[in-house]
């Protein structure tokens, strides 16, 4: 099998010729521009041999399609900071623009997902954009103030989600054209420690169905609920072929969501591994993974991105420790 027979195949239920892995890690500096963004993606590929390949924008790519103002270093350690949001009062939310696609800067995002299929040497393997939903980009637009916004602004809010779905479901369509194979579908408000389960519903879930159902043409969706204590249920509510969390910290376990869910199963590294452990370690954590999967619907990923410290030869190892297998 190549690489997008490899991930298809585990996505579909079916058994692939060695199990399918994948990992992605931020550069912040270089994703200010398309061209970086697309060469650290393919060199970070071309040196770890994923079978997925994981765009990776910088965190507040989409609240800066709508204006919000971040800083940057000139450095791919530091991560970047928001200095406006947006909405920065709660009455904000009433007059957010509508997107405007062919001139706001997730046209950077879009290039760079073109550029990347223009590289020969990435043909063999699909790749996915992160796409957050409507509710974790409203978070950003207002610096973190959303549930307090939802209990006060309800109205206001659920308007300014519509249009933030849209304008969702307009990026995800133009990186399907550039040439992306599907998207990994990033929720951080599923925890019932954040949101009661009546907003999730009302400001998450409404949203959020809106979108995934606008992309159902695409060959590859993923879900990722970030956090610990996030409601797993919503894998098997979304039209999504597989789920990812934190399953080195929260529940479920892999054993147990292969008992609670129909859809493949994303995960088994521990992201922090790859800073302070070994080998070894890395050898023991997917050879668990199989264990508790018996190998069928798992794709190997860590929780999320990547530290930006990881060490290379770790990295390296993940490759190697499933080709032994």
């Amino acid at each position: 099998m190549n690489k997008r027979e490899r991930v298809l195949a585990a996505l579909e239920g079916r058994r692939p010729d060695q199990l399918p892995f994948t990992m992605w890690r931020h550069v912040y500096f270089q994703a200010q521009t398309a061209r970086g963004l697309a060469r650290s993606t393919l060199d970070f590929y071309r040196r770890y041999d994923p079978d997925l390949i994981v765009l990776t924008p910088g965190p507040y790519h989409m609240a800066e399609a709508w204006g919000a103002q971040v800083r940057s270093f000139s450095t791919d350690d530091v991560a970047p900071y928001l200095a406006e949001p947006t909405v920065a009062r709660a009455t904000d939310w009433r007059r957010l623009p509508e997107l405007n696609l062919p001139v706001c800067s997730l046209q950077r995002e879009i290039e760079a997902v073109r550029q990347i299929r223009a590289e020969p040497t990435s043909e063999d393997a699909p790749l996915i954009v992160p796409l957050f939903s409507p509710l974790t980009t409203a978070d950003l637009l207002c610096n973190g103030r959303i549930v307090q916004d939802m209990r006060s602004y309800s109205n206001d809010l659920r308007s300014a989600l519509g249009v933030i779905a849209a304008g969702t479901i307009q990026y995800a369509l133009a990186c399907l054209a550039a040439g992306a194979d599907g998207f990994i579908f990033v929720i951080h408000l599923a925890s019932s420690e954040r949101i009661r389960s009546r907003e999730q519903r009302d400001f998450g879930q409404r949203f959020d169905l809106q979108v995934l159902s606008a992309l159902d043409q695409a060959a590859i969706r993923i879900l990722h609920l970030a956090g610990e204590h996030a409601d797993f249920a919503l894998a098997d509510r979304y039209p999504v072929q597989a789920v990812c969390w934190d399953t080195w910290r929260a529940d479920p376990s892999l054993r147990d969501a292969c008992r609670q869910v129909r859809c493949t199963l994303m995960g088994g590294l521990n992201p922090t591994t790859f800073v302070g452990g070994s080998r070894a370690d890395i050898r023991a954590q997917i050879l668990d993974a199989v264990s508790q999967t018996e190998g069928w619907r798992l794709l190997i990923a860590p929780s999320g991105p990547l530290p930006i410290e990881s060490r290379d030869e770790l990295l390296a190892a993940v490759r190697q420790i499933l080709q032994e297998q």
